[in-house]
This record gives C-alpha cells, structure tokens and sequence, in this order.
C-alpha cells in the first residue's frame, strides 16, 4: 500500500473517531438519551446471550452416525433391435 493511501486512511480513521466522540458527549450530555442506551444496551447483551448459549449447545452436541444410504438398483430393459433385411432391387 502506497504512502498517500496509508495517510488518506489514517486521516480518514482520526476524522470517523472524532465524529464517533462527539456523538458520544452528545449521548452523555442527554440524560434521557443516555439511559435509553444503556437499556438497549442491557437488552442487546441478553439477545447475544441467548444465541451464545445456542451455540454453545449445538457446538456439544456429538454427530450421530449415519449408515451410509443404499443405492437405489434400476433394472434397465434391454432394448431389441430388429434387423431389417435389406431388399436389392436388380436391374433388368
């Protein structure tokens, strides 16, 4: 990666950072705002608790095994082919 692109992001990651503060005291500064996102928060944690402990159970669970399945036999009809005698007419 060339300098200039190198520079270009890590100006582009400080720029983000900064607007990402300054949402942020915005956040703490409303009381109102703050609270609800700490409640969502609260319920954002227990969704992914939920889905860990699925994981979790699915991740323990040890694979059965399976026979292998039998092929199923298809009985193939010979096909008859009936010779046709070939007629040669002559000439007169």
């Amino acid at each position: 990666m060339s300098r200039a692109i190198q520079h270009d992001e890590a100006r582009w990651q400080r720029e983000d950072d900064a607007r990402t503060l300054a949402r942020a005291e915005e956040i703490l500064g409303d009381k109102k705002r703050h609270k609800g996102a700490v409640k969502e928060a609260g319920i954002i944690a227990s969704k992914r608790d939920k889905e860990i402990a699925a994981m979790k159970k699915v991740a323990a669970k040890k694979k059965k095994k399976v026979a292998p399945k039998k092929k199923a036999v298809v009985k193939k009809k010979k096909a008859v082919v009936k010779k046709k005698k070939a007629v040669v007419k002559k000439k007169k």
